[in-house]
Parts: structure tokens; sequence; C-alpha cells
């Protein structure tokens, strides 16, 4: 049956008004065209559908039988209308799901939430810290808004957009008690026992990819989740641990450790925000982007 939705509507807001002008106020519409679009429902249905009374326009059986499944279906629809509306973040309530890796939530996550605080203050940012497989499922069902990923690890299919977001030099933290040189060798790089982060659940890694190509392989003592425990270990240990220099500029102001200078050659780590492209366009994941890239 071939029906505008502003027809369903007056049924809607005519039982809750009881009154034709009233319903057509509500509508913005002129009384004769609210009895222009009953007179063609009831032609439609074959039902008189209100019958006016002493006490107002009475809706029929047949009304009160629609009336459920219509509020439904246009509260649907409105709610569907809404998601278009441009997004405004200094009003607008939103929580944002990132799937993201150690780098971000400790590096930049602090940075975004001053920068909300002032500029959206009902946005919420929940990050989700789960398998590369698992966090593109997610992404695939609408779940998760954007992926932060190591651009030479992460494997995205054609249909995700990629947003480069930063490049960082590795450096090595020690404990500040540790004797041992201002810059290393490959030589003495090798022989140093290390704390290791993964970046993903596979436990491929830009570094040892590098020693690989070099036919040598580091010593790892011990595998560690986050950037912080790693570097509360490395304070209190012997080891020497990979990290970026701007995770090692934070980690130097917050704990005993020195930083060192790794072999000649050592690859760069580049992180970009991938995106699916089926919610890309949205202003809301565009903001989200524009925020992202300026925590650096």
């Amino acid at each position: 049956m071939d029906m505008d939705i502003n027809q369903l509507r007056l049924l809607v807001v005519l039982e809750r008004e009881r009154n034709l002008s009233k319903a057509a106020q509500k509508l913005f519409m002129s009384q004769s065209a609210a009895s222009h679009i009953l007179s063609k429902l009831r032609n439609r249905f074959n039902n008189p559908l209100f019958i006016k009374t002493k006490s107002g326009m009475e809706p029929t059986p047949l009304v009160h039988a629609l009336l459920p499944d219509l509020q439904k279906g246009l509260n649907s629809i409105d709610m569907a209308f809404e998601k278009m509306r441009p997004f405004n973040p200094k009003l607008d309530a939103k929580t944002f799901y990132i799937g993201a890796i150690d780098y971000f939530e400790f590096y930049a996550l602090p940075k975004l939430g001053k920068r909300l605080e002032s500029s959206a203050p009902n946005v919420r940012i929940a990050i989700d810290i789960l398998s590369e497989n698992m966090q593109m499922e997610r992404v695939e069902q609408g779940h998760i808004d954007l992926i932060l990923g190591v651009d030479e690890l992460q494997v995205m299919p054609r249909y995700y957009n990629r947003y480069h977001w930063i490049s960082d030099s590795y450096v090595g933290i020690v404990s500040k008690t540790t004797k041992i040189a201002k810059k290393l060798n490959v030589k003495a790089f090798v022989a140093t026992p290390q704390i290791h982060l993964p970046f993903i659940n596979s436990g491929a890694d830009p570094i040892d990819r590098w020693l690989h190509q070099q036919h040598q392989a580091r010593q790892i003592s011990m595998i560690v989740q986050s950037f912080a425990v790693g570097g509360m270990v490395t304070a209190q240990t012997s080891n020497l641990m990979c990290v970026p220099l701007k995770i090692a500029q934070e980690l130097e102001q917050m704990l005993p450790i020195k930083i060192v200078e790794l072999p000649a050659n050592m690859p760069k780590l580049s992180l970009s925000m991938f995106t699916h492209q089926l919610y890309d366009s949205q202003d809301s994941i565009q903001w989200l982007i524009k925020e992202i890239r300026a925590c650096t």
C-alpha cells in the first residue's frame, strides 16, 4: 500500500489531540490539508478511522489496533533521521568506541581527554583492547568506530579507509642504575635481556623483523601488556625495553629510568586510524579522526 509517512503521522497525532485543527497545527499544516489526508486514509482503509463525539474525535477499533505498530515504526524512522543530523560535539551526547593499542591509550588518551573536557563535554570515549580479529568483527557490526593500528603489521581489507596518525622513532629505556652504553650497536643490543610489549596478538614486531633480516634475534626475558608495567619492571631490573620515543619521554618523567640510543637503521613506528567505509562518512567519525590527529 503506497502511503506517505506524514499521512500515518496524522493518525498518531489526531489520536492524541482528538481535534483535527490542533493535530494540523502540531504537524505544521492547514486544517484543510489535514482534512484531505484523513479523507484519503478513510478511503484506503475503508474505515471512518475517527468519529466526531462530544468529547472530540474518537478513534475506531481499527485505529486502536494500528497505533502501537505505527508509533513504533514512526519512532524508528525519527531515530534514523536523527542520526543523519550533523554532529554537534558541544551539545550531543555520544560514546565513541576505539579499538586501540597501548601506545594510543598511554600517550594520546590523556591529551584527548583534556581536549574533550571543554570542546565536547557530553562525549565519552571507550577503549576496546581486543585481538585484531575481534576488533574488525566489531567494526563490521558498527560496534567499534575506529581502530588504531601499526601500519606494517595491520592487514586491512580494501573497504577500510586509512588515516595516518603518527610516526615515532624507537629508543631503549633502562634503569638509571644500569651500566650500559648511551648508544648500542647491534651486538650489544641482542646481548641485552629485554622486556617486550607486542603490538598485535601474533607477536609480529617491526624490530624483530628488522633483526631477522640481519640474521639476528634478541633475548626476550619478559612479555608485558602495557608500557606502564614494562617501564616499572625496567626501572627495577637490568633489562632493556624498546619503546617509541614519545612513550620513553613520558615514562622518563614518571620513573627512575634513562633513554639510550638503539642501533642505526632501526625501523620507525608508523600508526594509522582505520575506519569502515560504511560508517566513515558520518560527521561524528570525521570529527573523532580530527580530534585524534590533534593528539600528537
